[in-house]
């Protein structure tokens, strides 16, 4: 009976160009998965090594391409979704969530950019061609709509000024563009919000 309910699972899996139980047992081999059968990993998906996979991610190809870096640990809900000819590139050392965040490429011809050591989180959503620079981060409910944001030390460096860029607050963050060491703290909609330095916040950190 239980073969039979792997066989299912595995044939629904199939359908859906998802990894089979098996075949996520080999990457797990390299990256570190907590529950098989609650996460769904697309089969054209290309996956790094030492990456973790709470319970409840899925990585979904659905006419798109992702592909996904080493050491990047993805909390549970986290959706990553690159369809219509869309293409989603992940780096290294990310944090995505906790929180349940969304990134999406599901446009004809967009491009969503993860660099390495970025930090999205609580909720946030990525849609349309976007850049998230090496160390940026996006924290709240924010729906980041072709955003770019510049890339730096993350929120670790001692230097506020050549850290990423930061998204915080909750609300619709359309065509937001920031430098190096740039905030925006907003409510509602991020285009009405000031674009402060980090340094404000970190006095002494530098």
């Amino acid at each position: 009976m239980q073969d039979k309910i792997i066989g299912l699972m595995d044939e629904h899996r199939r359908r859906n160009a998802f990894l089979t139980l098996a075949e996520m047992a080999a990457l797990a081999g390299t990256n570190t998965v907590f529950d098989p059968f609650s996460t769904l990993i697309a089969r054209d998906a290309v996956i790094g090594e030492g990456n973790t996979f709470f319970p409840g991610v899925v990585v979904q190809c659905d006419g798109g391409t992702i592909s996904i870096g080493s050491g990047n640990a993805f909390y549970p809900s986290t959706l990553v979704i690159a369809a219509n000819g869309g293409r989603i590139d992940i780096g290294d050392a990310c944090s995505l969530g906790p929180g349940g965040v969304q990134i999406k490429a599901n446009q004809p011809g967009s491009v969503l950019s993860v660099g390495n050591r970025a930090r999205l989180l609580n909720g946030a959503e990525i849609v349309g061609s976007s850049v998230i620079g090496d160390g940026a981060q996006i924290i709240g409910a924010i729906a980041a709509q072709s955003v770019q944001l510049a890339g730096g030390d993350d929120f670790t460096g001692p230097d506020p000024d050549h850290r990423g860029a930061v998204l915080k607050g909750a609300g619709l963050a359309r065509g937001t563009r920031l430098q190096a060491g740039d905030v925006v703290n907003g409510l509602g909609d991020f285009a009405a919000a000031t674009v402060e330095r980090q340094l404000a916040y970190h006095p002494r950190s530098k």
